[in-house]
């Protein structure tokens, strides 16, 4: 193995085929800001390439036995990582035992590869999500799981009552300065999706109509009457935005100043000037 620490000991743009176990253990330290991966699901199942297509002849068994090379990997575990052996414990069933040592073994391997804040993300489905969240909770950390994402990869189905229609994407982080603004992922809307959520539009562009209310009651300022609408009425409170994208959007582009602005009344005040609110009429106006 490669002692260099930072530094990727490869080209960019590499395809490398063969297991990937010994494949990362000739890559560097610390020398990877992002990981996807898509393993085996253990879905006992065996899978070939279509005929005729690019892949022909390539197999797929996804069926897990427990061998004699798992039991000494669980041995090791236990005397290095014992939290993982202690999941590990958890399976249910030797195959299943034998599908999480494998996935133990190469996690590990690749937070050795991951720079402090770089990010993974492993594609799974419901098999084994739970037991491969336990896993990665002992290996990098329950603090650093960042989100579970449900991928729709299919429309529901009506012959069953739940259908299974998602895969699961676990997130997690390496402790550290994020490498990346890794939490600023977007997905632009499409045209029809736009239309959809923000129904509305004027000359300050495209928008939708919500609550200025928020749960709950309050005795401080956000609970009291405003122009002649009482929120405690309502089982509300008021919630003018005092921090967030949104009021930094309206102190930036249309509001200057509106950040600095202390008192909830005063907010509503200027979004109410500045034509911001939206009177139904179900809720009385001054």
């Amino acid at each position: 193995m490669s002692t260099s620490v930072g530094t990727p000991n490869w080209a960019s743009k590499t395809i490398w085929t063969g297991d990937n176990l010994y494949i990362m253990r000739g890559m560097n330290s610390a020398s990877v800001d992002l990981i996807y991966l898509d393993p085996p699901f253990n879905s006992k199942a065996n899978y070939a390439a279509p005929i005729g297509s690019m892949a022909a002849g390539a197999a797929f068994k996804d069926t897990w036995t427990l061998t004699d090379i798992d039991v000494e990997w669980i041995n090791l575990i236990e005397q290095k990582h014992p939290q993982l052996y202690r999941v590990l414990l958890a399976a249910m069933t030797k195959s299943d035992k034998s599908y999480l040592v494998y996935m133990a073994a190469r996690l590990l391997e690749m937070k050795r590869l991951m720079r402090e804040g770089g990010s993974i993300y492993l594609h799974c489905d419901s098999t084994m999500s739970h037991y491969l969240k336990a896993v990665m909770d002992a290996i990098f950390g329950r603090k650093q799981f960042q989100a579970h994402i449900n991928w729709k990869r299919t429309f529901a189905h009506n012959d069953r009552l739940f259908s299974a229609t998602s895969d699961h994407i676990l997130w997690y982080c390496k402790p550290g300065r994020p490498t990346r603004n890794s939490r600023n992922v977007k997905v632009p809307f499409s045209p029809d999706e736009l239309a959809e959520k923000y129904p509305y539009n004027d000359n300050r562009g495209r928008h939708r109509r919500d609550n200025l209310m928020g749960p709950g009651t309050t005795a401080g300022e956000s609970g009291k009457s405003w122009r002649g609408c009482d929120p405690t009425d309502y089982g509300r409170c008021w919630s003018a935005p005092r921090t967030g994208e949104y009021a930094k959007y309206l102190n930036g582009k249309f509001l200057p100043g509106y950040l600095e602005i202390p008192g909830v009344h005063d907010r509503l005040d200027a979004l109410d000037d500045a034509g911001f609110i939206y009177w139904t009429s179900t809720v009385y106006r001054y």
